[in-house]
């Protein structure tokens, strides 16, 4: 019958009565290392069951026996018994628990006893086995005697013998070992009979480790440890007599590549913002590992530490091992540790967590900060002066740098705009008037953008970014302010007034304008509504000023009282008056080309007799400069330009033509500069600029056709520039413009009727842009060509584009478009013009086809180029013109289609 064993006759309750498990029916002779199980009761009834088994019939030496009892329901007990009936071993936990009885004997006939306890009754199972006690090293059993291993360098694995109950005794076994290098040591006892413990001693014999599981449970001990040597001591449990498998191993450690102390640390110079990785190992032997590393300048550190398999933490430490950071993650969770520093020395220190051995992976990169452009107080932010466009920034906050300051004066008021975008971590910014109070803030998590928009009144402001708790992060500042455009309403109503003659003096506009009631009169604006008045009233529907000239402080113009006819008039900034009247009476002597040269204002006027001619004022008495053409006929002055401290213009004599002239104010110092064209016909010079010293002009020789010629104010100093376009037809030269060291025309050069940009500079006359069938050099060409700063501003015409806002640096390269406003080619045109230079930025008008015609602004990129105006909402066209600056204020007349034509200010 095969074990388990149950149905059997009920064990007797004495030995004579025993269950003989030697037997046929059951284990037929000695127990063995399998297991013999016999399933039966105990109760109140049968309160004893008695088995006879037998050890070693075959062999003299002792055994280890395993008696166990198990799979009860209440409490039982268990006793050994030799063959006399003398109690060899008892076993009695409470309740329920197994009871076990592990006990080294001699060959011979034993018995066993199943007792019932205190009225307990239970099923139970027995288990009967016995073992050959394995070799029991002699003299193992003392730390001096320990059983050498050896220098252990991979693994060892032995079988013995330890016990406390029985005929063999073995209260200890030792074992010792050496090794020649930090490491990991693992051990493992298993194989067990009966319940062994087992500890991991140093060589003074003190206990490093140890591992006490109940009963057969197998113990293991993983530990690191440093070179030397090491003892292991096997021992039996409290009542245990067994058989043991012991098996050890090391694994060396990684070489340490990185030192223990600061003084030892790898140096890993010099970090960049590519991240750089480092393997190596900690574990409770080798606890710590350093890194060096010296920052030049300031500069953001990324680290991150990833521990396998064990928990390994990091922290970032100064010159002297101060901690500035740390992360400290469970587990095998990956420690990140980000932050700012200034320049100096610095450590890195991985570190094992309660004595984890671990591999692990540092990765660590160093992205420079530049120098802070932006201070930290609200005392020394960064002043970026008047904010009337787009401006753009680069920083850092974080640790060493929590917050950054600037400030800006709007001198109207203006729509604001702030973006703060590029951030890999968290920033907020705050908007704050002129005393630090802040008026909004936006304060998005993590790396989201932040975005103020804000209507603000003129005056000064703070921007404030600031790191979020532990932030570092880079940002990108971009701040930009439209004034809001407003209407100066002069004629109430659907009405318009229709301003004309835009006229700076000083930061007050002079203007012509109707009301309605009174005329046109001449009014003045200092861009506020209550601010624009009329300065004149005088005969009301015909006073028409015109020809409106600065005059140091004073405003020169024409008009017509309605009893001297037209003449000069001078406005004082409180008073009007006529100046003189020329033409007696009633007669106008049309004063026109008012020109300013020093302290005198030349203009051509007609007395009545002498025809239009030369006239001067000199801020007392006005004069007639020289008849030029004798009599009454007109020599025509045009084209007055002051050059070198004297006037130069046009004018024509009655015997060379139209010519230029020169005058100092004096009939004597008034004179014909060359007859370019000679004799009576006229070279008819116009476009005078003033460029290098030189004044360049058009004219026509009668050779060359009409060409660009210059003068230093004698005729052998006039001279014509260069024959650009053959023959004598052509259009010649037009819009003369200077930017900076450049004079820029436009003309046709091969008489293709089309009309190219050129310029005149350092290196000679050229074209900018030499393919003459790509713009600008198509069509009419460039057009309004107005300078800011460096830069040529115009509008031409592409085939891909049509008439769009190109800009010029002189270069074929840098002549290019700038927007294409009103997207796709011809007839898709924005049809840029009113170009203007206010303070440094272009302002212009332009269509498009979802807001019509209305104001815009660029700094000459694409991006930079936007609209200011919605004056006439929708696709409806405003029709912005005469955009004139004034100070800080940007003038011009519009049309809402609600109030007329009108004039606005930005």
């Amino acid at each position: 019958m095969p074990s388990p064993y149950s149905g059997f006759p009920d064990p007797g309750s004495s030995r004579s009565t025993a269950l003989d498990t030697t037997s046929a029916s059951y284990i037929n002779g000695s127990l063995s290392s399998i297991p013999n199980i016999f399933q039966d009761s105990v109760s109140s009834t049968d309160t004893s069951d008695y088995y006879k088994f037998r050890i070693g019939a075959s062999s003299s030496n002792p055994e280890v026996v395993r008696l166990r009892l198990d799979g009860l329901s209440d409490n039982a007990s268990l006793r050994l018994f030799n063959e006399a009936g003398t109690t060899l071993q008892t076993a009695d936990v409470s309740g329920a628990a197994p009871e076990l009885i592990t006990r080294s004997l001699n060959p011979g006939i034993y018995y066993v006893r199943v007792g019932f306890v205190n009225a307990a009754s239970t099923n139970y199972n027995l288990s009967l086995s016995a073992n050959p006690i394995t070799t029991n090293k002699a003299g193992d059993d003392q730390l001096a005697q320990a059983f050498s291993i050896g220098t252990l360098t991979n693994s060892y694995s032995t079988n013995d013998y330890v016990g406390n109950r029985g005929v063999i005794l073995d209260d200890n076994d030792y074992y010792s070992f050496n090794i020649g290098s930090n490491g990991t040591f693992s051990l493992s006892l298993d194989g067990l009979d009966g319940n062994a413990n087992v500890e991991l001693l140093n060589s003074s014999g003190i206990k490093i480790a140890d591992s006490l599981q109940l009963d057969t449970t197998p113990d293991s001990i993983s530990t690191s440890l440093a070179s030397g040597t090491y003892y292991v001591r096997v021992f039996p449990g409290a009542t245990s007599s067994t058989n043991y498998n012991l098996q050890v191993s090391f694994n060396p450690d990684p070489v340490d590549n990185a030192g223990n102390t600061l003084a030892e640390a790898r140096n890993i110079n010099t970090l960049t913002s590519i991240t750089t990785e480092f393997t190596d190992y900690v574990n409770s032997v080798d606890n710590k590992d350093y890194y060096r590393f010296d920052l030049t300048s300031s500069a953001l550190i990324d680290l991150k530490l990833t521990p396998q398999p064990g928990n390994a933490n990091v922290q970032l430490v100064n010159s002297s091992g101060g901690s500035i950071a740390s992360s400290s993650q469970t587990g095998t969770a990956v420690d990140t540790i980000r932050r700012s520093l200034n320049a100096g020395t610095y450590y890195i220190q991985v570190y094992s967590v309660s004595g984890a051995a671990t591999n692990y992976q540092l990765s660590v990169s160093a992205e420079a900060i530049g120098p802070d452009i932006a201070p930290n107080t609200l005392a020394t932010a960064k002043n970026i002066g008047t904010l009337n466009n787009s401006q753009n920034f680069k920083d850092f906050v974080g640790s060493i740098d929590a917050n950054d300051y600037y400030s800006f004066n709007l001198t109207n008021k203006s729509t604001f705009n702030l973006t703060l975008s590029g951030l890999s971590d968290n920033a907020d910014v705050d908007l704050l008037n002129s005393s630090g109070i802040s008026l909004q803030s936006s304060t998005q998590t993590g790396n989201a953008t932040e975005n103020i928009n804000t209507t603000l009144a003129a005056g000064t402001y703070y921007v404030r970014i600031r790191s979020v708790n532990t932030a570092e992060t880079f940002y990108n500042l971009s701040l930009s302010a439209e004034i809001q455009s407003q209407m100066l309403e002069i004629n109430p109503g659907s009405g318009s007034s229709k301003p004309n003659n835009l006229t700076a003096l000083g930061n007050t506009l002079y203007f012509t304008a109707n009301d309605g009631v009174n005329g046109i009169q001449l009014w003045k604006s200092n861009g506020s509504v209550a601010g624009t008045t009329k300065v004149t009233n005088i005969n009301p529907g015909n006073f028409n000023p015109e020809n409106l000239t600065v005059f140091g402080n004073n405003l020169l113009f024409s008009a017509d009282d309605d009893v001297n006819g037209r003449e000069l008039w001078i406005y004082n900034g409180t008073t009007a008056k006529l100046v003189s009247d020329i033409n007696s009476r009633s007669a106008n002597s049309d004063p026109s080309n008012i020109t300013i040269l020093g302290s005198k204002a030349f203009f051509s006027a007609n007395n009545g007799i002498n025809g239009n001619e030369l006239w001067v004022y000199d801020g007392t008495t006005v004069s007639l400069v020289k008849d030029i053409y004798s009599g009454s006929t007109n020599s025509n002055p045009n084209n007055l330009i002051a050059f070198n401290g004297k006037l130069y213009f046009t004018a024509n004599d009655g015997n060379n033509g139209v010519e230029l002239w020169s005058s100092n104010g004096t009939a004597a110092g008034t004179t014909l500069v060359k007859d370019i064209k000679i004799g009576a016909s006229s070279s008819t010079p116009s476009k005078l600029t003033v460029f290098n010293n030189s004044l360049y002009f058009t004219a026509d020789d009668g050779i060359n056709g009409i060409e660009l010629w210059k003068s230093d104010g004698t005729a052998g100093g006039t001279n014509l520039v260069q024959d650009i376009t053959p023959g004598t037809g052509g259009f010649g030269p037009s819009q003369l413009t200077v930017v900076g060291n450049t004079l820029y025309f436009v003309t046709d050069s091969n008489n293709d009727k089309k009309q190219e940009l050129w310029k005149i500079d350092s290196n000679g006359v050229g074209r900018v842009k030499n393919d003459l069938n790509a713009a600008p050099n198509i069509g009419f060409g460039p057009i309004n060509l107005t300078a800011v700063g460096n830069t040529l501003y115009f509008t031409t015409y592409d085939s891909a584009t049509g008439l769009e806002l190109w800009k010029s640096d002189g270069t074929d390269a840098g002549t290019v478009l700038v927007k294409d406003i009103w997207p796709g080619a011809d007839p898709n045109n924005s049809i840029p013009d009113s170009l203007v230079n206010f303070n440094g930025t272009l302002y212009f008008a332009a269509s498009e086809p979802t807001n019509g015609r209305e104001v815009w602004s660029s700094d000459g990129t694409a991006l930079g180029t936007r609209r200011v105006s919605n004056i006439n909402p929708g696709s409806k066209d405003a029709n912005p013109g005469e955009l004139t600056v004034v100070g800080t204020r940007l003038f011009f007349i519009t049309n809402n289609e609600t109030n007329g034509t009108e004039l606005w200010v930005l």
